[in-house]
């Protein structure tokens, strides 16, 4: 049998001849043949050179993809900013305020007041001031020493006055005074007790925060509710604390409180004593400050949310954040049964 004669190798296809390659291309003539890989050659033949529908083809292309780049660009940018204006209406919407008061943990039961307020026209904290018309409630009595026993505070930029004061470790259960009205439909019993170096007697508060809860203006006309003071915390359906700044902010914990502001969290009601003693820049006066103050952080334990001014002129609802500013053009109001009336 004759030996097979070893074929020469095969030449590769010239990349201008006819292939049935995947590649696709059709075959070239012989006068036009193309680069190899389909890449263009910085150096051609006249013959070559593309005519010059192909030049504006590829300039109008170019343009177009730039043009969709830019428009992309635009796009995710408007679509960051709009989902940002999303986040911060929605933290509106729940009561929220980034950085005033934002609850760092996942509990539906905390609650704040807000953590800023706008620059004052003046200094609006004495213990000794006489009460407005709407603080009647608290007329009869100063929870606070006179002037001179408290003392001097440091006021802020924007006029809040704070004391510095810290908790000597000891707390006060206030005695059970008695009620000023009949118990309503539900009756809610709470003890309210004070901190060791806030520079507010017990016995004295007391009656005071009782007049304040029972009062007609107040939650038990707006929700037929009455509040019973006790003395023993083991049978209280919450507790009013008033607490030294340090205090108030360890139990608001997770509430960031800032030193300064009072809050709901669980069975606790909050009230700094800062605030207590000296009351805040949006009211007039001390005593109609802690009207609003107890009916607000009590409002949350009766599972009211933050609201919001209805309209210039009108008086705010007493679940907005008034210690904060009273946006909207609303006139401060520290009644429930009062909110959104002609201010």
């Amino acid at each position: 049998m004759r030996p097979s004669t070893p074929q020469p190798p095969r030449r590769p296809s010239r990349p201008g001849s006819a292939s049935s390659s995947a590649s696709g291309r059709r075959p070239t003539s012989a006068g036009h043949r193309r680069s190899p890989a389909g890449q263009h050659s910085t150096h051609r033949h006249s013959s070559d050179a593309p005519d010059p529908a192909s030049r504006r083809a590829l300039a109008v292309a170019r343009r177009e993809r730039r043009r969709r780049r830019s428009r992309s660009r635009i796009l995710y940018g408007t679509t960051l900013v709009v989902a940002l204006l999303l986040i911060v209406v929605g933290l509106r919407a729940w009561g929220l305020h980034p950085g005033f008061a934002l609850p760092l943990g996942s509990s539906a039961q905390q609650s704040s007041t807000p953590a800023k307020a706008k620059a004052p026209s003046s200094v609006r904290a004495s213990a000794g001031r006489a009460a407005s018309p709407s603080s009647s409630a608290a007329a009869s009595a100063s929870s606070t020493p006179s002037g001179s026993a408290l003392p001097s505070p440091r006021l802020d930029t924007e006029g809040f006055a704070h004391s510095g004061a810290v908790g000597n470790g000891t707390w006060t259960i206030a005695p059970a005074v008695p009620v000023s009205r009949p118990a309503a439909a539900t009756v809610y019993r709470y003890v309210l007790r004070v901190e060791g170096g806030t520079h507010v007697d017990a016995a004295t508060a007391a009656p005071i925060v009782e007049r304040i809860l029972n009062d007609e203006r107040g939650w038990p006309t707006a929700q037929n509710t009455s509040f019973q003071p006790v003395a023993d915390p083991a049978s209280a359906d919450f507790t009013l604390n008033i607490a030294t700044p340090p205090s108030a902010d360890a139990l608001c914990s997770p509430l960031d409180t800032g030193g300064m502001w009072s809050c709901r969290n669980g069975d606790n009601v909050v009230i700094n004593s800062d605030r207590w003693n000296w009351g805040a820049i949006t009211y007039p006066d001390v005593d109609s400050y802690r009207i609003y103050v107890t009916n607000h952080e009590v409002g949350h334990f009766l599972g009211h949310e933050h609201e919001f001014c209805a309209g210039a002129g009108l008086k705010a609802p007493l679940m907005a954040q008034q210690s904060h500013d009273l946006a909207g053009g609303c006139v401060y109001n520290a009644w429930p049964t009062e909110d959104n009336q002609p201010g």
